[in-house]
């Protein structure tokens, strides 16, 4: 994904291996270099103790997400 292509506040869907084992939803609540800071905002019930662990905010590498 472009970073030029994403906007604070967009809503976008994400998949991250190492803390969550099902894509999930999230805003972008800041852009980074190669990066986006979301907040999760619709998970898979199995992932529901990790979200609340990261306090609903993850960081995802821009090549990760997706535009929903």
């Amino acid at each position: 994904m472009d970073k030029e292509k994403l906007a604070v506040g967009q809503k976008v869907k994400a998949k991250v291996e190492e803390d969550l084992k099902q894509p999930f939803s999230g805003t972008i609540e800041k852009i980074y270099e190669n990066s986006v800071l979301l907040t999760i905002t619709d998970n898979e019930k199995e992932d529901d103790n990790n979200v609340i662990e990261l306090n609903k905010k993850i960081i995802v590498n821009l090549k990760n997400i997706k535009l929903k």
